[in-house]
């Protein structure tokens, strides 16, 4: 006899058959279907007989089941199915997922419910379910309006309960068993939500009133009822002000909790500035959109300061309106170096996304700001260190705030949630083959899907997937497409690869096979517009738009910030189908992926740690908007990338934790492969590099040493030892911004007090330990030889190396009188060259000219494509490598290297120029190096939110009106936003349409 899980299994199997058009290799046997009817309907009357809401785990673990078989079943389309599209099983599937804890799911199961197959007393139910406040197609029950009332405050829950007791009398009296069950869920999902509603909760939690939680429960802005992670968070003090580590699954209402957290500061009076750090542009975004809306027409402001190195936030203190800043890391370290005074109006800060702290390329930096806040700010203020992975929460907690917290986790995801398995092309029947496993199977009992695409035909005589040596490459990505392209009818496909020009190349494949196939549908006006904007940025050239043109969507760094917004804008308005994403994707951007396909887990540099992976695969199924996920990863037929896939996909099937959290400032002292994609040439260790020679001048002594090695070498060399110097130089910057902190008493002393405070003391060995110890003292030596000379404190504003700073003030008093004379930027551009020059890596200062034209062209405002005909009208011999000339190489080093790098350079200029009309003319300069626009008017535009270069220009020629500012072209677009729809309708994508009718 089957057992329940095979039966359920079963079922499973059959809707992935439907949803992927291919027979499994699992034989079916409906007979024993209806076998779960009596098992899935006793849990939840099992639930409705005890006293306690809170189901132990094995009753959670039946109501899932449960939930997941009443889900399923009526999405069968066969023939002996009489249940396919049966509403009362869909309803009873909400049902068990509500008692089971997993309020999200139980949102999706209820999408689409008409009511034509449901009793009164089930639409009772669903209105129940949806706290009073459904968009159902009937009249909203007697209950569901009281519930609404009473949720918000407005209503006694006496008169709920009478209403609900009423109801189950009925029930019994009709005798009905469906209704009577259904009536009986109806009192105890009111009891329960009642228990965990807001209204009655947060007050308690947060040392609040009720009627200051009651209008932003009544607008829609908060949930009524308080999910299971935001109960935690509340049992925990942290809606009271406690400090805590977070670790909490994707889909737990991790990001939702921030607007309880903000809210119940704000209604306690506790801070007059927050301010909440995502460590990516991206991520900052997206929280700024969440937080804006749910605050709208309140008494506080929602600020995303910009990423630029500049003073732009001296309006948000000392102002009447409290206020919530979002800032990357380094803007937040930028702002506490020049005015570390401010940090006393601040009483919250929130670090989302904080594993970024073992971020290899930004880690150090949000170790040290965290480090700084943890010295500056007293350790009573709420600091708030969230992450979904962290593998050692309670290591972070004993560092974070000094210890000063609590930590908040251990919530377990949904069990029935995700599809994991593999693709392979099998040569031997010459079809690709799809082995899938749930946790309803034994593991590595896999359910294999033999034919599940067959090869295309390109010519004659030609077939893809080809897997020979000469085509292998190009024989995988066409497997990838193939596979892709079975699960784009399900629902949104995400396809991550590791390297940039594996997406190009992905993304051409897919181009030819919807060519061949002859797949074009036609495209939405809001999508063309997309298109159409993209187009003028990059040209028509480029094959990032031409992928956009076929419908073929790339999520990735390579795209302009304005043009991956919108693309997320539409994502999450169901417009994108198919979308090819580089590692931006794993940064906890959140869009509605229902099917994630992973080529490849990397290698070398590139390869995703546990915690990686676990992050990427949360992006796929979101709470709340997709039940069930598909994570696919690719077999290539490379032995090692295949190994590192399986054994990706075999921790994700034990549900193995995340990495142990690191720090990037202790990896600096332990050994660091000298090459990860060629491990012969070993690993550097400490005490190859960290002595005092290194220390003293890091540039000239790699140069010394990069020579001793052999060409081959020379670069793996060089590019490790520079991630070396370049904590040193951090390091050095972090010291001199708290040099008047250690000069108060014994220096040595309070240099190694600020050492053993960093996380990386709690990371590393003892011999390690010391040696960092060390180098922190002799950095602080090195400072100390300066003091009486420089101001450290204007260095330490500079955000360099001492070197480096030394180096900028030298070149400011030999040339103070003969630069920034003029107000042109290509001249302004011509008399800091010296020290801009600094930034064009090694291997590309001979095409050091180039770098001035591409430069020239950018804060010009000329757009991508533009600045690309300049350079090859202009250099058209030069190349980095063999590569031709191409846009997206002009937009890499646009955002880059004059968006990040030189602008950075021009800082530490500003830090030193005191004459008022130069320094004038170098913030002119930064500004335009930040944005690539030169007018005041469309830069205007472009800090209003209207992020496009193109755009920006665009509307400022309409405006016709030089140097306005801010307010002035917000006001005009609130006043002639109907003329600037109609006007630009052709390249205006919805994200800027709703931006501009908002203004």
């Amino acid at each position: 006899m089957a057992t329940n899980n095979e039966v359920l299994n079963d079922i499973w199997i059959r809707l992935k058959e439907q949803e992927l058009a291919n027979n499994s290799s699992l034989s079916s046997n409906k007979t024993l279907w209806n076998k779960l009817f009596y098992y899935t309907v006793g849990a939840i009357t099992d639930y409705l007989c005890q006293d306690d809401a809170l189901a132990d785990a094995n009753l959670r673990w039946r109501l899932e089941f449960s939930g997941k078989f009443f889900e399923i079943l009526p999405r069968i389309d066969l023939s002996n199915n009489g249940l396919f599209g049966d509403e009362e099983l869909a309803l009873f599937s909400a049902v068990a997922y509500d008692f089971a804890g997993y309020p999200g799911a139980s949102t999706v199961a209820l999408e689409g419910l008409k009511g034509n197959r449901l009793s009164l007393v089930e639409k009772v139910l669903a209105d129940v379910l949806e706290h009073g406040s459904s968009n159902f197609p009937w009249e909203r029950s007697r209950i569901g309006l009281t519930m609404a009332l009473v949720f918000s405050g407005n209503e006694d829950i006496t008169l709920l309960y009478e209403q609900a007791d009423s109801l189950i009398e009925n029930a019994y009296k009709h005798d009905n068993y469906m209704d009577i069950i259904a009536a009986e869920c109806v009192r105890r999902v009111i009891s329960n939500y009642w228990s965990n509603s807001t209204i009655r909760l947060m007050p308690d939690f947060s040392n609040t009133k009720p009627d200051q939680w009651t209008p932003a429960i009544v607008a829609g802005k908060l949930h009524p009822v308080l999910w299971r992670a935001q109960r935690e968070l509340g049992k925990h003090n942290v809606f009271r002000g406690r400090s805590a580590v977070v670790q909490l699954p994707t889909g737990t209402g991790k990001t939702a909790s921030f607007s309880l957290i903000l809210r119940s500061g704000l209604y306690r009076n506790s801070y007059h500035v927050a301010i909440v750090v995502a460590p990516f542009k991206s991520i900052r975004d997206e929280i700024f959109r969440n937080l804006e809306e749910q605050f709208q027409n309140e008494q506080i402001d929602i600020n995303s300061i910009s990423t630029e190195l500049k003073i732009d936030f001296s309006d948000f203190t000392f102002k009447e309106r409290r206020a919530v800043l979002i800032v990357t890391p380094e803007k937040l370290l930028f702002m506490v170096q020049h005015s570390p005074n401010f940090l006393v109006e601040v009483g919250l800060f929130i670090f989302d996304e904080a594993h970024q702290l073992d971020n290899s390329g930004r880690g150090v930096t949000f170790e040290l700001l965290l480090s700084t806040i943890d010295l500056l700010v007293s350790k009573e203020v709420q600091k708030v260190f969230v992450s979904a992975v962290i593998g050692n929460p309670d290591d972070v907690s004993r560092w974070f705030n000094s210890g000063e917290n609590v930590v908040v986790s251990e919530l377990l995801p949904r069990k029935f949630s995700r599809i994991l398995g593999y693709s392979k092309w099998q040569d031997k029947t010459m079809h690709g083959e799809l082995h899938t496993w749930n946790k309803l199977q034994k593991t590595n009992s896999w359910v294999e899907f033999p034919n599940f695409y067959r090869p295309v035909q390109i010519k004659k005589n030609k077939f893809q997937p080809n897997f020979n040596v000469k085509n292998h490459t190009e024989g995988t990505r066409w497997a990838t497409a193939l596979t892709t392209r079975q699960f784009v009818k399900g629902g949104m496909v995400a396809v991550y690869a590791p390297r940039k020009d594996s997406i190009n190349g992905l993304s051409k494949v897919f181009i030819k096979l919807k060519n061949k196939l002859s797949e074009h549908n036609e495209m939405k006006q809001s999508i063309s517009a997309l298109c159409n904007l993209f187009a003028l940025n990059f040209g028509k050239n480029s094959v990032l738009v031409n992928s956009y043109l076929s419908g073929i969507f790339v999520h990735d760094g390579d795209v302009p910030d304005g043009i991956r917004t919108s693309l997320e804008y539409e994502a999450h308005r169901g417009n994108i189908q198919l979308l090819l994403c580089t590692n931006t994707l794993a940064q906890g951007v959140n869009l509605p992926i229902k099917t994630l396909i992973i080529t490849s887990v990397g290698n070398g540099m590139l390869e995703l740690n546990d915690r990686d992976t676990i992050n990427l695969v949360g992006r796929a199924g979101r709470t709340g908007v997709i039940n069930e996920s598909n994570v696919i990863f690719m077999q290539n037929g490379n032995s090692s990338a295949d190994k590192r896939s399986r054994r990706a996909l075999t921790n994700l099937m034990w549900d193995r934790p995340a990495n142990a959290l690191g720090s990037s400032l202790a990896s600096l002292f332990m050994p660091t492969a000298i090459n990860a994609y060629n491990r012969s040439l070993g690993d550097l260790q400490v005490t190859d590099w960290c002595f005092e020679d290194f220390l003293d001048d890091p540039l000239a002594w790699i140069t010394l040493r990069v020579e001793k090695t052999s060409p081959k070498q020379s670069r793996s060399y060089r590019n490790v030892l520079l991630e070396k110097a370049n904590g040193i130089w951090k390091i050095e910057n972090y010291l001199m911004s708290v040099w008047d902190i250690i000069q108060e008493g014994n220096q040595e002393e309070n240099i190694e007090s600020i050492a053993r405070r960093t996380f990386a003391a709690t990371r590393i060995g003892a011999d390690e330990l010391e040696l960092m110890i060390w180098t922190f003292k002799y950095l602080g030596r090195k400072i100390a030889q300066l003091a009486s000379q420089h101001n450290v404190t204007i260095m330490g504003k500079m955000m360099v190396g001492v070197n480096e700073a030394l180096k900028i003030e030298d070149f400011v008093e030999s040339y103070a009188e003969l630069i920034l004379t003029d107000d042109a930027l290509d001249q302004i551009i011509m008399d800091i060259w010296p020290i801009l020059r600094d930034t064009i890596p090694v291997k590309d200062q001979s095409n050091e000219e180039l770098y001035q034209l591409l430069l020239f062209e950018w804060v010009r405002g000329k757009t991508f494509f533009e600045i690309l005909e300049s350079w090859e009208s202009t250099y058209p011999e030069k190349r980095f490598g063999k590569r031709k000339p191409n846009v997206e190489k002009v937009y890499q080093i646009c955002s880059q290297t004059f968006q990040f790098d030189m602008q950075l350079k021009v800082n530490s200029l500003m830090e030193l120029v005191s004459d008022h009309d130069k320094h004038q003319r170098l913030e002119r300069l930064q500004i335009a190096m930040k944005t690539g626009l030169t007018e005041r008017t469309a830069n205007s535009f472009y800090e209003a939110g209207i992020n496009d270069r193109v755009l920006a220009s665009q509307f400022s020629a309409k405006m016709g009106v030089v140097g306005a500012g801010k307010d002035e072209v917000v006001t005009w677009m609130h006043k002639n936003h109907e003329k600037i729809l109609a006007k630009f309708e052709d390249i205006l994508p919805t994200y800027f349409r709703e931006k501009i009718k908002k203004a």
